[in-house]
């Protein structure tokens, strides 16, 4: 058992491939997440340096039991995963893989569109939305909507700093009691205009 305050593990979640690490040193390096990981077996795909405070990253394995191996270990070791002597925090992630290579949803913008998985509109309300996100920084604007891909929302935030520190934090990621997150993308716009009349349920925000 870890002698940290904080647990390794969620074991509840539902096992994958992607692994999902926390509390790592500032701009850990590829590098240094494989020469953790591949004592379990071979990485195929690494995503460093995520969430506002850059300090975690996502591992994909070739195979999910080699995933599994990595978390069982851990979680039965009286010694914690480490790099660079800081304790690392390792849970199954929300992914089944990592995808790198980048779509025009890709381009960093200040407005994103929010795709909310297993909610339907009356389930979250604008207020929980600003509170999640206003977290990386002002929301200027927020929109919401029901398409076929499911409950989305459009988050306005002054720069594309703040909306990249927010994609990178909550892509893929659940929010326990509040969100969960299926896809966050960049749209190629610097404001939105939310119309008077339409056929879609919109609800809006303008923070005061």
């Amino acid at each position: 058992m870890s002698t940290s305050g904080q647990p390794q593990f969620r074991y509840t979640q539902t096992p994958s491939k992607v692994l999902h690490l926390r509390n790592l040193p500032w701009e850990c390096t590829e590098e240094e997440l494989i020469e953790l990981c591949k004592p379990f077996g071979r990485i195929v795909n690494t995503k460093c340096n995520v969430g506002a405070n850059r300090n975690q990253a996502f591992v994909e394995f070739v195979d999910q039991n080699q995933a599994i191996q990595m978390v069982s270990y851990y979680a039965s070791s009286s010694e914690p995963a480490q790099v660079r002597g800081k304790t690392v925090y390792i849970q199954y992630s929300n992914r089944h893989e990592i995808v790198n290579n980048k779509s025009p949803g890709d381009n960093p913008g200040n407005v994103l569109l929010v795709t909310i998985e297993g909610v339907e509109a009356g389930d979250v309300s604008i207020d929980v939305i600003h509170l999640v996100f206003s977290a990386f920084g002002y929301v200027h604007k927020i929109a919401t909507f029901e398409k076929a891909a499911g409950f989305q929302a459009l988050i306005q935030f002054t720069d594309s700093e703040t909306a990249s520190s927010a994609r990178n934090a909550l892509d893929g990621r659940s929010i326990p009691r509040y969100l969960l997150p299926e896809h966050v993308w960049f749209l190629p716009l610097t404001h939105f205009r939310i119309p008077a009349h339409t056929d879609l349920s919109i609800s809006s925000s303008s923070p005061p």
